[in-house]
C-alpha cells in the first residue's frame, strides 16, 4: 500500500474515532420511587405515665429477607422478588425503630423513652425483631386477596441493680388486604400493618408495667 493512501486511511481512522467520543448516548433515566411508612400514634402525647422509669429502646433487627430498602413480594410457594423501582426511603430498620420510639415517647408509658446513645441509666430495655415485612401476592391466586404481611417480636427487660429480667415477650403477626396490586397500596397495607402492631404493643407494654 502506498505511503500516502497509509495516511489517509490513518487519518479517516483517527477522525472516527474522535466523532465517536464526541457522540452522548441518549438514555432513559431510571424510574425509581420511594416511601416512608410514616407511622406515627394518633392523638396528642399523654403526660402522665404508667412508670416513673426510663425506657431505653434498641435498634429493631430485621430479617435479611426484608432488610433491604427494595420492596420484597412473595409471588409464590417459595419464590420471592424484590422490586428494584420501588423502594423506601431509608433501611427499614432505621425506619421502623425511629418511628416506634416516637410511638412510645407520645404514649405516656415511660417518664423517658431513649436509644442507646444516651448515657442515661434505663430501668426498662426493649428489643424488637422483624421477621416479616412484604406483599404477599401469592395469596391473591384464587387463596383470597394479595396483603401486606409484618410480623414484629418484642421482648421487654427490666434493668434493676445490673440485673437484667424478661417481663414481656410479644409475637405480633398483622395482615391488611391490598386495595390494588400496586407498590403505592402495598405500602399504604404495611403502613395499617405497622401500626396495630404497635397499638397491640402498646397495650401489652402498659399492663406488663403494671404488673411490676
Amino acid at each position: 500500500m502506498p505511503h500516502g493512501q497509509r495516511w489517509n486511511i490513518l487519518v479517516f481512522v483517527a477522525a472516527l474515532l474522535l466523532l465517536g467520543s464526541c457522540v452522548k448516548l441518549e438514555q432513559k433515566p431510571l424510574d425509581k420511587h420511594f416511601y416512608a411508612l410514616e407511622v406515627a400514634r394518633p392523638g396528642v402525647a399523654l403526660m402522665t405515665f404508667a412508670s416513673p422509669e426510663t425506657l431505653l429502646v434498641r435498634r429493631v433487627q430485621v430479617a435479611p429477607r426484608v432488610s433491604g430498602r427494595e420492596l420484597v413480594y412473595r409471588t409464590g410457594e417459595s419464590t420471592w422478588t424484590a422490586d428494584f423501582y420501588n423502594l423506601f426511603f431509608v433501611i427499614p430498620a432505621d425506619m421502623l425503630t425511629q418511628d416506634l420510639r416516637s410511638w412510645l415517647g407520645r404514649a405516656g408509658l415511660f417518664a423517658n423513652v431513649i436509644d442507646p446513645s444516651s448515657l442515661v441509666l434505663p430501668g426498662y430495655i426493649l428489643e424488637g425483631n422483624v421477621s416479616a415485612l412484604y406483599g404477599d401476592f401469592a395469596s391473591g391466586s384464587g387463596k383470597g386477596p394479595a396483603q401486606a404481611v409484618v410480623e414484629m417480636q418484642f421482648l421487654l427487660l427490666k434493668n434493676t441493680a445490673g440485673e437484667r429480667k424478661v417481663v414481656m415477650t410479644r409475637d405480633i403477626r398483622k395482615t391488611v388486604p391490598l386495595a390494588a396490586n400496586t407498590p403505592e397500596a402495598l405500602v399504604r397495607a404495611l403502613r395499617q400493618a405497622v401500626t396495630e402492631v404497635n397499638v397491640e404493643l402498646e397495650v401489652a407494654l402498659r399492663e406488663a408495667v403494671a404488673r411490676q
